[in-house]
């Protein structure tokens, strides 16, 4: 009867060794598998990279071509305000009316005439045209004749009036009768004479002077 030959030692540790290598080889590959699922979870979570957008793109590639900075947006510069003189008013503009007599014979006729004077520290500008200028004659309450009733080709004068300078305006002849805006081009009545009182008062602009009293004989 036979007996069954047992292996040597070399040969269970050559199976043994053989045994390791797999068991090593299986370890490897579950930690490989495992890493490589969890990678692929944490790209779709966090997405891909940023894009640029069309806008800056072309922006940046129109200045690479041309080799040029944008331009600055200009920034508006306010327009400054003119200044010069400011316009005269009272108290500092003072209107007088101007009689070339205090007392007329019968055939004489009154020659009206005004001065502005600016009595402030400044230069002013005004409308002393003779659009503006407006002469009344009364005596009493009763209005014997204004300018204006019957005025021809008016027309507006800006002047500039230096601090403390006067302006004249040329003298202009009464002719001793009575006006209205009906009587315009038509026979006038006369004014009384004899002795009467008068007074002239001027106004330039609104600005009024104070009465100037006259005679007609």
């Amino acid at each position: 009867m036979s007996s069954t030959r047992r292996p040597s030692k070399a040969v269970y540790r050559r199976r043994r060794l053989a045994l390791l290598i797999v068991c090593v080889l299986v370890i490897g590959l579950l930690i490989w598998g495992i890493s490589s699922l969890l990678g692929a979870r944490g790209d779709e979570q966090g997405g891909g990279p940023a894009s640029v957008s069309p806008s800056a793109s072309a922006s940046v590639s129109a200045s690479a071509e041309t080799g040029e900075t944008p331009a600055a947006t200009p920034t508006a510069t306010p327009t400054p305000t003119p200044t010069g003189p400011a316009e005269c008013a009272a108290p500092e503009l003072v209107v007088s009316a101007m009689l070339d007599a205090t007392s007329y014979a019968a055939d004489v006729q009154p020659q009206l005439s005004l001065s502005i004077a600016n009595t402030g520290a400044e230069p002013c500008v005004m409308n002393v045209g003779t659009a503006v200028q407006v002469y009344t004659i009364s005596s009493g309450a009763d209005v014997i004749w204004v300018s204006s009733h019957c005025q021809t080709d008016p027309a507006d004068e800006i002047v500039t009036i230096g601090a403390g300078q006067s302006i004249a305006a040329p003298p202009i002849s009464w002719v001793r009768e009575r006006s209205s805006l009906d009587t315009c081009g038509t026979d006038r009545a006369d004014a009384v004479a004899g002795g009467a009182y008068y007074q002239l008062v001027v106004s330039v602009n609104g600005i009024a002077s104070q009465p100037a009293t006259f005679v007609l004989d």
